[in-house]
């Protein structure tokens, strides 16, 4: 396993590939070592080398759960209210509220569609998907089961496009459970149970996020019960890894993200820390097996950018929700 260091070099590469990474030439095989990390009020791109080369602090937005680099290098982002858009100048170029329900807004999921010219926006305070344009004009409705019952924070999570084209996977937090929804019907094509499969933990279970690989294997995460689970194309569990089984050192497991190569990137949340020590790992890699091979550590960017200080406890959080490897 590769902690994150000055070199691009991860476990498996070659001779070969260490010397490139080393002399700075690009190659192949240091694809996807751009990480846009979406960090509750501001945007954060690191490579593998652990330097900060971007960032975006925009003003009077919070609970930024995900974000996106876009085609046109600019970014997009969903935030506790809604969507954000910006251009590759980091000009603020459309924005597209959540919708308020008795307990209030909450949006918790955005997926990039069409090259960028489209956005799909999960708003967990009206049960629904919108999709919408450059211009923020809606395209689109997908209603979703009423969670109103459940509290605003936990009904949905993370969305993501499903590999066929016409639906969208979600997360009912609350329920542990993975949903394949038909986009604009809501029709529900496919759900998967997570609770049979949860391990013992010190924490309640809650759902995360949920990527479908080009196998059609699905990788979800739980956040306070610190499991990757992993399932086949029919849905069917094949197997999962807890924290301490894959030796990380997390708070969260949160967002999830594929890499080309097959591995998963996992954004591991730094939220309510009792002590540095207890959420040392941001961000790790790790392969469809289970074996960790290269991590993103809190000390390694806590001197780069400026994170939450919790005024309890006086700690710095980086706050890392989700992240987006391109």
């Amino acid at each position: 396993m590769v902690t994150c260091s000055k070199i691009c070099w991860r476990e498996g590469d070659t001779v070969k590939d260490l010397l490139l990474c080393l002399f700075g030439v690009p190659m192949a095989l240091c694809a996807a070592d751009r990480f846009l990390l979406a960090a509750d009020t501001q945007v954060i791109e690191v490579n593998r080398q652990c330097r900060v080369t971007d960032l975006l602090e925009p003003r009077g937005h919070t609970g930024i759960y995900a974000a996106s680099r876009l085609p046109d290098g600019g970014i997009a982002y969903v935030h506790k209210l809604g969507l954000a858009v910006f251009d590759k100048s980091k000009r603020l170029v459309m924005e597209h509220a959540a919708l308020r329900d008795p307990m209030g807004s909450e949006a918790n999921g955005m997926e990039v569609l069409n090259g960028g010219s489209q956005f799909a926006l999960l708003d967990s305070g009206v049960n629904e998907i919108r999709v919408v344009d450059r211009r923020g004009a809606v395209v689109s409705h997908t209603p979703l089961p009423n969670r109103s019952a459940d509290p605003l924070h936990f009904r949905y999570r993370v969305i993501s496009q499903a590999r066929d084209g016409n639906a969208f996977w979600v997360v009912q937090s609350e329920q542990n459970t993975l949903l394949k929804v038909e986009s604009g019907t809501g029709n529900i094509l496919a759900k998967i149970d997570l609770a049979p499969h949860l391990a013992t933990s010190a924490a309640p279970h809650r759902a995360f996020a949920v990527r479908e690989a080009a196998n059609g294997d699905m990788f979800a995460s739980t956040s306070t019960g610190l499991q990757l689970l992993r399932f086949n194309r029919a849905g069917k569990y094949l197997r999962s890894w807890t924290a301490d089984q894959l030796a990380l050192s997390c708070g969260y497991f949160l967002g999830i993200d594929l890499l080309k190569r097959g591995n998963i990137l996992l954004a591991c949340g730094d939220y309510h820390l009792k002590s540095p020590a207890a959420s040392n790992d941001v961000l790790a890699e790790i392969t469809p097996s289970g074996k960790v091979v290269w991590r993103l550590t809190r000390g390694s960017l806590i001197d780069q950018v400026k994170g939450y200080v919790e005024a309890r406890t006086g700690l710095e959080e980086l706050r890392i929700t989700n992240v987006h490897a391109y």
